[in-house]
């Protein structure tokens, strides 16, 4: 039954996330700006984002159907780790819906070097920097604690070293692009939490 909760929360995450895309892209905001325009480290980081997220969608999916195409070793066997596990998922898309709303139509996919014009600093965005990073922190450590195994391991510390880099690359851009108004964000907001 977890297994399903957990697939449901992964659902969740993608109705929000292609519907809040679509939204945008009807009002003609250009949501994707991926590998835009950066060194081929950032590139090839962000063009991998998408699939990966593709392919772990569907283990999720696999493994609530019951199959395991891996055969791949649990880790541990713990229930009460798994119901953590599906509430660091729950409360992160608490977190997602939060961050969307407050970015408004400012929201991107990527670093928008050409139409960044507003700091978000405000609603989610006053007590941490990066809610959308921190949600997806959140939401793979949860999913790779309802499926404690090697692979959700990889991907989880896989994701947050990218989405650590990502961070940071953002950091340096709105720190040219906003100077000494992002400096004063920096002082009061922390990075994650």
């Amino acid at each position: 039954m977890i297994e399903w909760f957990a697939f449901a929360l992964t659902v969740v995450f993608w109705i929000l996330f292609l519907g809040r895309t679509a939204l945008l892209m009807r009002r003609g905001v250009q949501v994707f700006v991926l590998a835009k325009g950066k060194n081929i480290g950032t590139k090839l980081l962000e063009l991998a984002l998408v699939p990966l997220l593709v392919l772990w969608t569907a283990r999720i999916l696999l493994l609530a159907l019951g199959l395991e195409p891996l055969n791949l070793t649990v880790l541990w066997d713990v229930s009460a780790l798994r119901w953590v596990g599906l509430g660091l998922c729950a409360v992160g898309l608490v977190i997602f819906v939060c961050a969307l709303v407050a970015f408004g139509t400012a929201w991107r996919v990527g670093i928008d070097e050409e139409k960044s014009n507003t700091l978000v600093t405000s609603g989610i965005f006053a007590f941490t920097r990066n809610p959308i990073f921190l949600f997806m922190d959140m939401f793979f450590l949860g999913v790779f604690l309802v499926y404690p195994d090697w692979l959700f391991l990889a991907f989880f510390i896989g994701f947050a070293l990218g989405i650590h880099r990502q961070i940071l690359n953002e950091e340096n851009f709105l720190r040219v692009h906003f100077g000494a108004e992002y400096a004063l964000y920096c002082e009061r907001t922390r990075r994650y939490i």
